[in-house]
């Protein structure tokens, strides 16, 4: 059978179209671009009462997290603070802080570990940018450590370790603890989104020590106002409010000088997770990786003097670069010669027993002074913040030890 010529032109005018009809339906339809992450939206802060239950003095770390707890149980608070939250001069300024398991193997304070971890990774899944990055953390050990290893917590030699860190030089013999479940938090933003979180608004005022009203057994506020309890949660700056008490011997701002080495373009070994955090106890020397394109932080563990943590200049120290860079040529060479992208001088507050002090003021049931734990406070203040909370609302809950104010002063408080 065969078509006519009208039939078969027909036909064939047919097949562009169909041509046309069947590229259309294999090409793909364009996806809608993702949504993008959204913070939790948070309530303002409430107006300041002329009494509240608790009044905190100190907007850092340790004070944030106290006054966070107290509001959790339904207390009325008031958060001062002289400078106010985060402010240059307080040791919770800096951009990163480290959350390590090991805690220089005290059991004390990595048993506040896991708490603190799940608060400050809670306060990062609602927030705009990150509070907490997950990574790892190595501690060197010495021939003399007798450091136990925690949970989750393994302990590795160097030869096994320098396959796996390529960028740390080990030496013969030598071995380490390796955390798997460390992290690095944002310093000044982890202050501010926990103040947003607990709707607190931080009052820059200057806080003297605790004056009571006897009549109203309540303690009077700079404006008039009232509390029933105080918390000074203001750390190097207790020894100004109890100088009697607290003396520079007993508490102090210890100062440590910082420096951020860059990293080559797209050079991403120094970030995690491929780097971790690394604690040289053998050489004494600190170092953090690379997150938000900071650098790589490091400082020696050890402070190097005590400072007025109100005057003294936070401009880092030419000396201590030469040890710095001297410790970083025999452990980390490829970037012993980077760079500095910033450095700064700094202090964290501790005693004279290198422990945290949480207790009550003599003579004052109700007022409380917390501080010092030599660089530990910022990454564990979730868990110490609900220490303080739960004796302010238990007077006759058990204190620790080891935190007792009578351990700085020989028993004469």
């Amino acid at each position: 059978m065969t078509l006519g010529r009208r039939k078969l032109l027909a036909a064939l005018a047919t097949v562009p179209a169909a041509l046309a009809l069947g590229g259309a339906r294999k090409e793909p339809k364009p996806k809608d671009p993702p949504e993008p992450r959204k913070s939790r939206k948070r309530k303002g802060a409430k107006a300041p009462q002329s009494h509240v239950d608790v009044a905190v003095v100190g907007a850092g770390a340790l004070g944030a997290w106290t006054a966070w707890h107290l509001v959790r149980q339904g207390k009325s608070v008031r958060l001062f603070d002289a400078y106010g939250a985060g402010n240059g001069r307080a040791a919770s300024n800096l951009p990163s802080m480290m959350l390590d398991p090991v805690q220089g193997g005290d059991a004390l304070y990595a048993s506040l570990v896991s708490d603190s971890y799940a608060a400050w990774q809670r306060l990062s899944d609602t927030a705009s940018l990150p509070i907490l990055t997950a990574c790892q953390a190595l501690t060197t050990l010495t021939a003399t450590d007798s450091i136990a290893a925690a949970r989750d917590v393994d302990r590795e030699s160097g030869d096994k370790l320098k396959n796996r860190f390529t960028q740390i030089a080990w030496h013969p013999g030598e071995a380490a603890l390796v955390a798997e479940k460390a992290a690095m938090l944002a310093g000044r933003r982890g202050v501010l989104e926990t103040l947003l979180d607990g709707q607190i608004e931080p009052e820059a005022v200057v806080m003297p020590a605790p004056l009571r009203d006897k009549r109203s057994d309540l303690y009077v506020l700079p404006d008039g106002g009232t509390a029933g309890s105080i918390v000074y949660a203001c750390g190097a700056w207790l020894t100004e409010l109890f100088p009697q008490l607290l003396t520079p011997q007993r508490l102090s701002a210890v100062r440590h000088n910082v420096f951020h080495f860059g990293p080559g373009q797209g050079d991403l070994q120094y970030r995690p997770p491929a780097m971790p955090a690394f604690v040289d106890r053998a050489y004494g020397f600190t170092l953090l990786p690379d997150i938000e394109g900071e650098g790589v932080r490091c400082w020696r563990s050890a402070g190097d003097a005590s400072v007025d943590p109100d005057s003294f200049d936070r401009r880092a120290d030419e000396r201590a670069l030469t040890d710095v860079r001297l410790w970083l040529a025999g452990r980390l060479p490829r970037i012993g010669t980077a760079p500095i992208v910033a450095s700064a001088a700094v202090h964290d507050c501790r005693t004279v027993t290198g422990d945290l002090l949480l207790d009550r003021l003599p003579e004052h049931p109700r007022a409380w002074v917390v501080g010092g734990a030599a660089g530990r406070a910022f990454s564990l203040a979730p868990a110490i913040g609900a220490r303080v909370a739960a004796h302010v609302a238990d007077a006759s809950r058990p204190l620790e030890p080891r935190w007792a104010l009578a351990r700085l002063t020989g028993g004469a408080v």
